[in-house]
């Protein structure tokens, strides 16, 4: 039998063309997460929900040999496997950086017309939820906000949301680029070669790093159609205008390589639907674990000390894991994961307390903190004048943001009482000293770079 190893946190390795024969049968084994996905609803039927990986691993090995899976069910989630596999063409610091890698795709329907198609954004052990949006305009064709990896699968569940009778990549219309973060941008070339009739449209403020002076053909494999600046209002018409409405923010300036750069995040207003999508600039960090989340990588963030060994597969290591990803993500250096140098060198442990932050941070509508005290703090009055615009402008009766949950109900009230901190610093603060280690001291590094 091929021996499975899913005590390691990370290992993605694939054990293919193993064959056991028994009598006439041939069975083939793969440790992929395309099997045990597919394997996930028997194990749920004979086992109950919260299995593990480790125990889908069980599972599947007990079903290989003892007949319970087909050739045909193998042959189905290699294929599964292979539509979601990808070549990342831009090096990233989020996972693969460079090269091979693969992701899976869920697709839910969050209003009228319109679907949120989402996938993991993998930093190390630490994943979180990144979405795109897909609206569906009233001629049929797609506007497709922030594409993902493009996988197969992702390229499908687009499409999908045609309908029945219009499923082809000709009906991609529209893909957009809504900001400068490098998320959200850097597949927008294989978008527009799946897609070629599609047009592009990118908010301000586009830059390449190290280099800056780089062909539209090298980024986007095409000249960008239009540049989302301002408003619709003031700006030239859009083919959307009349179904989709946008407020750009220039959300603050870095000097990155020796070259102040203001950046900037374009905010929509679907109509039919009444959503508000937008990318950064807003957030809701859930209070449980999100359904794309790897249990092995929750379990190995969850242990209290990095000397502890990996914990039993349980809900409560999971949801412990999940906030303390949240954050990590949230603050860089949150304030009670602390250096342990009574426990060896470069051991970190967790110091109770991360729990009550977590609660602070999570489960409300807030300006993520990265955002907050990066970003916002440069112009508060510019900002303030972008959040007036969507708040007067704009009836809506949800959010979608680009990160953690979507969509999340909120008029336009509640959205400016999120950003009610920028007349007052006081006002829903986050921890100071989750705040101190990591975001506030680079936040303070570059505010004096620029002065």
């Amino acid at each position: 039998l091929a021996i499975l190893r899913p005590e390691r946190s990370f290992a993605h390795a694939m054990i293919t063309d193993s064959r056991l024969h028994r009598g006439r049968q041939s069975y083939h084994y793969m440790k992929s997460d395309s099997v045990i996905d597919d394997l996930r609803d028997y194990n749920i039927q004979q086992n109950g929900e919260g299995r593990s990986r480790r125990d889908l691993f069980r599972t599947a090995a007990a079903g290989f040999a003892g007949g319970l899976v087909s050739n045909a069910a193998i042959a189905s989630a290699a294929d599964l496997e292979d539509k979601r596999r990808y070549f990342q063409r831009f090096p990233t610091l989020f996972a693969p950086l460079y090269g091979e890698a693969s992701r899976k795709t869920n697709k839910r329907q969050i209003g009228e017309n319109i679907w949120a198609l989402e996938q993991n954004l993998e930093l190390g052990p630490l994943d979180t939820p990144l979405r795109c949006v897909v609206v569906r305009l009233e001629d049929g064709s797609l506007w497709v906000h922030a594409p993902l990896a493009p996988t197969e699968e992702f390229c499908d569940l687009v499409e999908s949301c045609c309908g029945s009778g219009n499923e082809n990549g000709s009906a991609v219309a529209h893909v957009v680029v809504p900001t400068y973060a490098l998320e959200h941008k850097v597949f927008a070339k294989d978008a527009l070669l799946r897609w070629p009739e599609a047009k592009l449209w990118t908010a301000p403020g586009q830059f390449s790093f190290p280099k800056r002076s780089v062909a539209d053909d090298f980024l986007w494999g095409r000249s960008v159609s239009g540049i989302l600046s301002n408003s619709d209002v003031n700006a030239a018409s859009v083919p959307w205008g009349e179904q989709i409405q946008y407020e750009t923010l220039a959300a603050g300036t870095f000097n990155i390589g020796g070259i102040p750069t203001t950046l900037y995040e374009t905010a929509f207003f679907h109509k039919s639907s009444k959503s508000l999508i937008v990318t950064d600039s807003l957030a809701q960090v859930p209070l449980a674990v999100p359904a794309l989340s790897d249990p092995e990588k929750l379990l190995l963030v969850s242990k209290r000390s990095t000397t502890d060994p990996q914990p039993e597969d349980t809900p409560e290591a999971r949801q412990i894991g999940w906030e303390k990803t949240a954050l990590l993500v949230s603050y860089f250096f949150p304030e009670h994961e602390e250096l342990d140098p009574d426990a060896g060198f470069g051991v970190v442990t967790w110091t109770e307390g991360w729990h009550d932050n977590f609660r602070a941070l999570a489960g409300r509508l807030i300006v993520p903190p990265v955002v907050r005290t990066l970003l916002y703090a440069q112009n508060p009055p510019e900002v303030r004048r972008w959040v007036d615009r969507v708040a007067a402008r704009w009836d809506f009766e949800q959010i979608v943001p680009a990160h953690f949950e979507a969509p999340i109900r909120a008029s336009p009230k509640e959205f400016e009482r999120a950003f009610a901190f920028l007349e007052d610093e006081s006002i829903d603060a986050f921890p100071t000293n989750d705040l101190a280690r990591g975001l506030r001291p680079i936040a303070d590094i570059a505010l004096k770079r620029l002065t």
